[in-house]
């Protein structure tokens, strides 16, 4: 079974009910979804500080559905390994996309997004939708 780790701008358009996100979930929901911990927080911070209650409780109720990956101390060594190389090449990326990256690569989990700048990044899998 493949496992799926889905990103921040997946699991924002999916809750939006955006047409490429949906067809892109009927197409991988019998598959094994997670997310990481760093994107269960992207998602939850922005309804929690704005004080859209539904929002959040929505996105709970999705998250509740996913395996979420922790960021471990070999996510971390992965991360600081990914850093390295884009500095080396000159290349930049979020340091908050490098800790999801690094943690999907260290659970083996295809990333499904649709920012391009994840293909920057050596060893992760990127499916985009």
């Amino acid at each position: 079974m493949q496992r799926y780790c889905l990103e921040t701008s997946f699991v924002i358009d999916f809750l939006r009910e955006k047409k490429d996100a949906l067809d892109k979930y009927r197409i991988i929901k019998k598959q094994k979804l997670e997310t990481t911990s760093v994107v269960a927080w992207e998602i939850l911070r922005g309804p929690k500080l704005c004080g859209r209650v539904k929002e959040y409780n929505d996105a709970i109720k999705f998250l509740e559905r996913l395996n979420i990956l922790p960021f471990t101390l070999t996510s971390s060594k992965i991360a600081s390994e990914i850093e390295l190389d884009l500095k080396e090449k000159g290349r930049s990326v979020n340091l908050i996309d490098i800790l999801i990256a690094a943690t999907a690569i260290e659970n083996s989990s295809k990333l499904v997004t649709r920012d391009e700048g994840y293909l920057n990044v050596q060893g992760l899998e990127v499916e985009f939708y």
